[in-house]
């Protein structure tokens, strides 16, 4: 891969002391003279360095004044349930073996926004040109593609070594072992409530048990959470810190430092489903959680399913203090993985293909956040429209007083499919709640289902509330 050029490092490096709130939003940055000094570059490097940062909506130009941080978009903060944690056990649900035409109930992106010409050409190049094509892949993964992932890692301010990086068949095959080296059959492990429904689907199958620690505006309610460790009552911790699914929301910067100092403070292994960071709608890309962990006791999991293309199945895993356990796990089961697919990733990932990618999808999935808020603004009643999510591909939309479940079932006689919010969840708090997908672009096709869908959910609700107003 080409090395940076000096300008990119020196503003990777300022994103990076953004991102961790050393600068604040309104403050100005240091002059471009000052800047030369501190970094000893030129004026031209300096100027340029402010530029990208500028173009990335990091910072601010005010004539005759400097540069300024960016101020912080006002973001109106969720509303999630208040309640005590308890141990339950998660039902393994079935999922529909084909869902209607016009899905919007998983969360991917629009086939078209998949990349397919770059990826195919990588795919093809491979075929032409590598004479490792059909071994067996090294256990832990390719070295070119764990290579290619950390150097594309490290441009965002992530640092991670390809010999700690384990190559798996996408993120749930991460997870699922990263479970299997942490935890036994009957163990407590911790997630966010709500939580995605395949990793409650994993918990059940694994035949583990959960505690829903409650969400907040900030992120996770971390007081419960160290109860439950102070007391030995969870055995491992499963959460998603950036764009949680299906919330959208992701934790502050200094609850991932407080996760992080919690997990080694009581030795409890947090496994960090990360699959939607790179999704991020706004100007820089978040940091994981275990960019924090100093300790090795996260173990980070992530994949390119819902960033480029699912069909690929391949993920990774840098399990820290666990990896020899992680790769003995990977061994036993499947010796590995596929070995054409990862060397046309990393051919992908060298060629700079997926970095541009990302550039240019999440500029159209923010707007297409904002088409399909337009249109439901248009369609719903106020108190149904969604919050603005901060990445990802998902809606979590409260529509109390109806029963989501319902709502499901009458779209679903339409041909719409949507997710209920009981599928989240081992408790009824999200029975009023439903998961809708914006990833697929807003065609007239998916519109006219869209407003169809939302119409039939403004009839239901005003039927609802008019009945309410007449028990009153």
């Amino acid at each position: 891969m080409t090395k940076s050029a000096k300008y990119q490092q020196l503003a990777q490096l300022l994103q990076n002391k953004l991102q961790q709130g050393e600068y604040q939003p309104g403050q100005a940055l240091p002059s471009l003279r000052q800047c030369c000094e501190l970094h000893q570059v030129s004026m031209t490097t300096a100027l340029a360095t402010y530029r990208q940062l500028e173009s990335l909506g990091l910072i601010v130009a005010s004539n005759k004044r400097g540069y300024f941080v960016a101020p912080t978009p006002k973001i109106t903060k969720q509303h999630f349930p208040n309640f005590v944690a308890q141990t339950a056990t998660p039902l393994l649900r079935q999922r529909l073996a084909q869902e209607p035409l016009f899905g919007f109930a998983t969360a991917q992106l629009d086939e078209t926004l998949m990349d397919s010409e770059h990826l195919a050409a990588s795919i093809a190049r491979v075929n032409r040109h590598s004479s490792k094509l059909f071994n067996y892949a090294n256990v832990a993964g390719n070295s070119q593609l764990r290579e290619a992932l950390c150097q594309h890692f490290a441009a965002q301010g992530f640092n991670c070594q390809a010999a700690r990086l384990v190559i798996t068949q996408g993120c749930l095959d991460a997870v699922m072992t990263a479970l299997q080296v942490t935890t036994q059959v009957g163990d407590v492990v911790a997630v966010a409530s709500p939580c995605y429904s395949g990793l409650l689907n994993t918990l059940a199958l694994l035949q583990r048990r959960v505690l829903e620690i409650p969400s907040t505006p900030e992120g996770l309610d971390l007081t419960q959470l160290e109860h439950a460790l102070a007391n030995n009552q969870v055995q491992a911790c499963l959460l998603t810190v950036n764009q949680q699914n299906p919330t959208g929301h992701s934790l502050s910067t200094s609850q991932k430092q407080q996760l992080a100092a919690l997990a080694k403070r009581y030795q409890c292994p947090i496994i960090e489903d990360d699959v939607f960071r790179e999704l991020s709608h706004g100007a820089a890309i978040p940091l994981p959680l275990k960019y924090y962990d100093e300790a090795g006791w996260v173990l980070w999991c992530s994949s390119v399913s819902k960033t480029l293309a699912p069909g690929l199945r391949i993920g990774w895993c840098e399990p820290g203090r666990f990896y020899q356990p992680f790769v003995d796990c990977v061994a036993t089961r499947s010796l590995g993985g596929n070995q054409p697919l990862q060397l046309a990733l990393a051919d992908y990932l060298q060629r700079g293909h997926y970095a541009r990618h990302l550039h240019q999808v999440n500029r159209t999935l923010a707007a297409q956040t904002e088409q399909y808020l337009q249109v439901m603004q248009s369609e719903l009643p106020a108190p149904l429209i969604p919050q603005k999510p901060h990445g990802g591909l998902v809606f979590w939309l409260n529509l109390a007083p109806l029963i989501a479940v319902d709502i499901q079932q009458l779209l679903a006689k339409q041909g719409i499919a949507v997710r209920d919010g009981d599928d989240f969840s081992t408790t009824p708090l999200y029975r009023h709640y439903l998961r809708l997908n914006f990833g697929l672009k807003l065609t007239a096709e998916i519109e006219a289902q869209l407003r169809l869908a939302l119409r039939l959910i403004k009839a239901a609700y005003l039927k609802a509330t008019q009945a309410q107003s007449k028990c009153q």
